[in-house]
């Protein structure tokens, strides 16, 4: 599947919608593939009372996870939204 490139990471990963409420979850694609490119990694972007927080969620060995905070700033991101079969804000 062709992705905009405003969806793609530096990597050359897909951002992926996979929930949005009060924050948005998001998990990363192979462009050319569609499968994860490791199970279980997905971004969580908060927002609260006009700040935004970027953390960044890694599985390690077992069943632990470790949380990255990352800053956004200006920063204009996109994500894939498969529903809507469209680029989204985040």
């Amino acid at each position: 599947m062709k992705y905009p490139k405003e969806t793609l990471t530096k990597n050359n990963e897909v951002r992926v919608l996979e929930e949005k409420g009060s924050y948005t979850r998001y998990t990363y694609l192979d462009p050319h593939t569609g499968k994860p490119i490791k199970p279980g990694k997905y971004s969580l972007i908060l927002e609260s009372e006009g700040s935004i927080r970027h953390l960044f969620v890694i599985p390690l060995k077992g069943s632990r996870s470790m949380i990255v905070k990352d800053e956004i700033g200006s920063k204009k991101r996109k994500i894939w939204d498969k529903e809507k079969n469209k680029a989204v804000d985040i």
